[in-house]
């Protein structure tokens, strides 16, 4: 899905969780800008993503799906992962109907795939991490940063750094260096 498709898929349910997460993607910047939101219902439309009814468009099929997930969304996880070479941001963002997972790129176009939601979010983000960590070596150090926001709990964050020997994990606790099997449950307990 391109930005502007997720933009207008928010915007025709403006809920709370829709504005959170307009935020989180960056896209609250062009909510005012009627030819992004326009942009964004033409080609929901044009790719048999949404349907007019009257005087409105509604979303269908995998697009009704992803607006009512984004749009009633109770929890979000922002996991970016870096290397001295790449960054990448994934989010995932699940409610009571279900989870997406956004994997988000420069060109404002980005892969969605469903996914369980629940503590399955947290559990999926954490495997992310492992492999993209385990991944790393002394010349190339990664670092794995995970947001999580809830509506029902107080917003945390904490990263863990790897690079040759033990990872190290910096949150709300301060920082401290683990061995690598230990780093990802200690990341999971900052977590919450």
């Amino acid at each position: 899905m391109t930005d502007h498709e997720l933009l207008a898929l928010l915007s025709m349910t403006p809920t709370e969780s829709a504005a959170t997460t307009l935020g989180l993607l960056r896209l609250d910047q062009y909510n005012d800008d009627e030819l992004f939101h326009q942009a964004g219902v033409t080609t929901l439309l044009v790719r048999g993503l949404a349907t007019a009814q009257g005087e409105k468009v509604v979303p269908v099929e995998n697009a009704a799906i992803v607006g009512s997930v984004i749009a009633q969304a109770q929890e979000w996880l922002q996991i970016t992962l870096t290397t001295p070479e790449m960054h990448h941001v994934l989010f995932t963002v699940g409610s009571n109907v279900g989870a997406v997972l956004l994997s988000i790129t420069p060109f404002g176009v980005h892969d969605v795939q469903p996914i369980e939601s629940g503590p399955a979010m947290l559990e999926l983000g954490l495997h992310l991490s492992k492999e993209y960590l385990t991944a790393a070596t002394a010349d190339s150090p990664a670092t794995v940063t995970i947001k999580r926001l809830r509506v029902d709990a107080p917003t945390v964050e904490a990263s863990v750094r790897a690079e040759a020997g033990d990872w190290t994990l910096s949150s709300t606790g301060g920082e401290q260096s683990y061995p690598r099997e230990v780093a990802l449950d200690k990341l999971r307990e900052s977590l919450g």
